[in-house]
C-alpha cells in the first residue's frame, strides 16, 4: 500500500512539473498587446487570395504561399459575399486584441 501511495505521489509531482514547465514556454511566445495596436490603423487592412476551404461563417484563403483563415460569425448578409472555393475572395479586417475582427467578405479582387 505504501508502494502505490508513494508511486501516485511521484506521478503527481511529475505531473505538476510538467504543467509548470510548460506554462512557462507559452508565457515567452505571447504577444505584447502595444505591438498588435500598433500595427492596427483607422483604415484596417485586407487581404486576398484563393478560397482553398470554409465552413459556415468562415473562409481559409492561399495567399502566395501561405494559408490564412477568417472568421466572421458576426458580420450581416450586406458585408459577406457567398463564394466557392477556387473564387478570388477579399477580406477586410480590423486586428484586435482579440484576434482579427472581420468587417467585410467581397467576392474578386479589389485592389
Amino acid at each position: 500500500m505504501k508502494k502505490l501511495v508513494l508511486a501516485f505521489g511521484v506521478l503527481f509531482a511529475m505531473s505538476l512539473f510538467s504543467c509548470n514547465h510548460s506554462d512557462e514556454g507559452q508565457n515567452s511566445n505571447l504577444v505584447d498587446s502595444t505591438q498588435v495596436e500598433a500595427m492596427t490603423d483607422s483604415l484596417g487592412q485586407e487581404v486576398t487570395g484563393i478560397a482553398v476551404d470554409g465552413a459556415m461563417n468562415s473562409v481559409y484563403l492561399k495567399v502566395g504561399d501561405d494559408t490564412v483563415v477568417f472568421s466572421y460569425p458576426d458580420i450581416d448578409s450586406d458585408h459577406r459575399a457567398s463564394w466557392d472555393v477556387g473564387d478570388t475572395v477579399t477580406v477586410r479586417y480590423y486586428v484586435t486584441e482579440n484576434g482579427d475582427s472581420v468587417t467585410d467578405v467581397i467576392l474578386g479582387d479589389i485592389s
